[in-house]
């Protein structure tokens, strides 16, 4: 199995005159970040109620960079980019892969990583990833994301009831009850998210990671609005200083099995 390298570059100029660490540092004393707390291990509440996740983890070093505090924005995934719009935060920061379509509407920062796409179902099950043996099915996926996207567009049409669900804990429930054959996900958060709890003892994966549609490159990024260049051109710098600094990889190592993602060398 061929897993993409993931994609983490820099390389922007730094914002506004160029001079110092940050140029522009001091305009962003706080920085509001949407995100969907519930996709473990990029983003969920530990027992306090606090947020945690790589994808946290690495924003609060962005923050850090900029002199700034992140201040997360709770939002379901499929009203992140209308939220963002509505300039209810800065930043859309949730395992949110920059499509073509979704960067008609919004700008993308630098790619931070790329993740697979799989299917999981329960052990024995003898389902595949293909239309003829989910024929009758029902697939859950999380509403808003290229794995719906993909669903819809691959098995739709083949007699698959794709059930859409706005959090993706709802999605592990149902599997475990019954009410779902098998549901399409990133590999990682399936991993931290249900097959390596009780609930997920009896599920595993079927088939390989899915490649066969531009739609499922799953690269992520950071949204912001197409406006707010200057921020985006900040964080771009962060992201690439922290690459640099070995920060992002020592990140990834409290929450990925070696292999699970890779990290690529600053610009």
């Amino acid at each position: 199995m061929n897993i993409r390298k993931i994609l983490i570059a820099g390389g922007l100029a730094c914002a506004a005159m160029g001079f110092g660490h940050f140029a522009a540092a001091s305009d962003w004393k706080e920085i509001r970040i949407g995100i969907e707390a519930t996709y473990p291990p990029f983003e969920y509440k530990n027992a306090k109620g606090e947020m945690e996740g790589f994808d946290v983890e690495v924003a609060n070093a962005i923050c850090a960079k900029l002199d700034a505090q992140c201040v997360w924005v709770e939002q379901s995934f499929d009203g992140l980019i209308p939220a963002l719009q509505a300039r209810k935060f800065e930043v859309i920061h949730s395992s949110m892969t920059a499509t073509e379509a979704r960067s008609k509407v919004i700008s993308f920062t630098d790619s931070l990583y790329s993740i697979p796409t799989q299917l999981i179902a329960k052990k024995g099950s003898g389902l595949l990833p293909a239309g003829d043996s989910l024929k009758g099915k029902r697939l859950g996926v999380l509403q808003g994301t290229t794995q719906e996207a993909y669903a819809k567009k691959a098995w739709g049409k083949s007699g698959v009831q794709i059930v859409s669900y706005q959090d993706q804990s709802q999605t592990y429930g149902d599997l475990k009850a019954g009410r779902l054959d098998a549901a399409l996900l990133e590999k990682p958060n399936a991993i931290a998210g249900f097959l390596k709890t009780p609930e997920g003892a009896d599920f595993e994966f079927v088939g390989e990671p899915l490649s066969d549609d531009p739609i499922l490159t799953n690269e992520i990024a950071m949204g912001l609005r197409k406006s707010d260049n200057k921020l985006r051109e900040a964080i771009n710098k962060a992201i690439n200083e922290l690459v640099a600094e070995g920060t992002i990889a020592k990140i990834a190592e409290k929450y990925f099995e070696p292999g699970e993602i890779g990290l690529m060398s600053a610009k």
